[in-house]
């Protein structure tokens, strides 16, 4: 006897010193694997199928790395996952999985048989069963696909997705008595709602019965006569039958009446812009009844916007479609695509109060968008009002948001800091052209203008011949540019080089004539020219283009102009 109960003590002893040593390298291999030490995870998990085979969670985790590692085959993955599931079939984690990878695999068919044990399990992941019934029916399993919705209506109860879902189940078995007997189900299970009502009407007209499908309507239209879904069924069954008159009756009705919505007229008017596209011969009516509609006042943009939506598509000019974007912004004056379709069409006109009014609703309706700040300043900037064009990019620049363009608000400092400088602020300026290059190093009129006053003040010429540089080897045939250049070196007093650099720019070769010609030459170039030509000794060059500066008369040259010609000789600005 005591043999015996020694041998039982020893068996015990050793199961339990077995699974004390599973445990132990099991949370190892847990501990390896969440700490990205796969290689040893893997040894691991193996080691504790070394000590126990049968030990469904190892064999688990270990299927699962190799299949996320690409150990082996998908094969010898999924077969680990498999053996899991027998081990231990009622873990639905495992059966989960399994079935995941069968899917993401499209193996349907192989997933069922694991998607059906957890819906056994977890009786109300209608998510689950809802996979089982889409694969069903693809796989031309009606009959399961039926049974499968009839589990999770027990679970969520009767819906018009899951009865249309068997309606057309049904329809597709041709048993079209179950299928309007589940319509008429869900019209019992919810008496009051008429529009499950309507939707059985629908399905009678769409598979040929006319008759039943009018006496429901007419059953719903004696109950509820403003119900929308059956006055938008009825137009449907009146185009259908080709009752054109009915149709059209119908369809106006609804477009004038005060109760419809304007989500309704919206969706009315793009069905009659649908029809005109297919007859051109309905385009003028549906012109009429769209002035008709917009004739009176309107609560919301949503028709304005229609209509300019279809000018737009019939090429109608840019002057009438501007017409509705203006009556968009009464009614909307934040409206973002009236505001951007009328910033770009006073754009080109140069019409700057227009864009300045423009500009002025885009920053009060949406200051996170910085353009409107931008181009408010320009507008402002063009008009001469400097001081708050000033103050419309510093506004800007202070509510900006990390999601602003870099260059938009590189471009904003660059303004900013030609007007500091304009307004003889020379330390503002510089301060403003550096942010500007903070946020974009490549900005090139940034570089030049930077640069150029430099030059004018006499001040870091070699910062300001090195950002000038950079502007003519970006824009190598820019006269501004090569100008700023040449500039920059004569104050160098590198006159030969200068010189070099700005017969690029005023073409010693051009007859005077030529030169006059030349729109973008403005007469402080051709001065500068002369500049430079007289500090190199060729002093009949520099009055010729003196004089020719002069000619020019654009108010861009130095008020020394005449003194330089009248003493024959260079005259440096104080």
């Amino acid at each position: 006897m005591k043999s015996k109960l020694l041998i039982i003590f020893l068996l015990c002893s050793g199961t339990l010193l077995a699974q004390t040593r599973f445990d132990y390298f099991y949370l190892e291999a847990e501990k390896s694997r969440l700490a990205g030490d796969y290689a040893s995870a893997l040894e691991l998990y193996q080691h504790c199928l070394d000590i126990n085979p049968q030990a469904a969670e190892a064999v688990y985790n270990l299927g699962l790395m190799k299949l996320f590692l690409r150990q082996d085959s998908l094969e010898v993955g999924i077969g680990m996952l498999k053996q899991a599931c027998e081990l231990d079939s009622c873990n639905p984690w495992y059966l989960e999985t399994l079935a995941t990878i069968y899917l993401n695999a499209r193996r349907t068919s192989e997933a069922v048989p694991y998607l059906e044990k957890l819906a056994k399990f977890q009786t109300k992941r209608t998510d689950v069963l809802s996979q089982l019934a889409s694969i069903y029916r693809d796989d031309g399993h009606t009959d399961k696909a039926i049974e499968v919705l009839n589990r999770i209506e027990m679970q969520e109860g009767k819906s018009v997705q899951l009865s249309m879902e068997k309606f057309t189940l049904y329809m597709s078995k041709e048993e079209e008595d179950s299928a309007f007997m589940e319509l008429q189900s869900l019209c019992d299970e919810y008496p009051h709602d008429l529009n499950y009502r309507v939707i059985m009407a629908n399905q009678y007209q769409q598979a040929g019965y006319s008759d039943k499908a009018m006496d429901i309507y007419n059953y719903v239209r004696q109950k509820d006569a403003h119900n929308l879904n059956l006055l938008l069924a009825m137009m449907n069954y009146y185009r259908t039958t080709e009752n054109n008159e009915r149709f059209a009756q119908l369809r106006d009705s609804l477009l004038y009446d005060e109760g419809s919505s304007s989500e309704l007229r919206v969706a009315l008017m793009r069905d009659y812009i649908d029809e005109t596209l297919q007859d051109s011969t309905k385009r003028d009516a549906m012109l009429h009844t769209f002035d008709s509609l917009l004739s009176k006042p309107q609560k919301d943009a949503q028709l304005l916007m229609l209509k300019a939506a279809y000018l737009t598509y019939a090429k109608a000019s840019d002057d009438k479609v501007a017409e509705l974007m203006i009556k968009v912004l009464e009614v909307e004056p934040g409206n973002q695509m009236a505001l951007s379709h009328m910033l770009q069409y006073y754009a080109p006109k140069n019409n700057f109060a227009a864009i300045e009014d423009i500009c002025r609703k885009g920053v009060n309706y949406h200051p996170e968008e910085l353009a409107y700040a931008y181009y408010l300043g320009l507008s402002l900037y063009q008009q001469d009002k400097k001081k708050e064009a000033a103050e419309a990019f510093l506004q800007g620049l202070r509510t900006k948001t990390e999601e602003a363009r870099p260059a938009l608000v590189s471009d904003m400092y660059a303004v900013l800091g030609d007007l500091y400088y304009q307004e003889n602020k020379p330390l503002e300026a510089f301060a403003a052209y550096d942010s500007a290059l903070v946020y974009k190093d490549d900005n090139i009129s940034c570089l030049n203008n930077y640069a150029y006053y430099l030059s004018l003040r006499n001040e870091q010429l070699d910062k300001a011949e090195e950002m000038s540089y950079r502007t003519i080897k970006a824009e190598p045939d820019n006269i501004t540019y090569l100008d700023t250049y040449a500039w920059i070196l004569f104050m160098k007093k590198d006159f030969t080089n200068a010189r070099i650099y700005m017969d690029r720019v005023v073409n010693p070769n051009f007859s005077d004539a030529e030169l006059l010609q030349v729109a973008d030459l403005l007469g402080n170039l051709i001065e500068h020219a002369g500049d430079i030509y007289a500090e190199c000794g060729s002093l009949d060059t520099a009055l010729r283009y003196w004089n020719l500066a002069l000619q020019k008369k654009d108010g861009t040259c130095t008020p020394l102009i005449k003194k330089k010609i009248k003493k024959k000789k260079y005259i440096k600005s104080e």
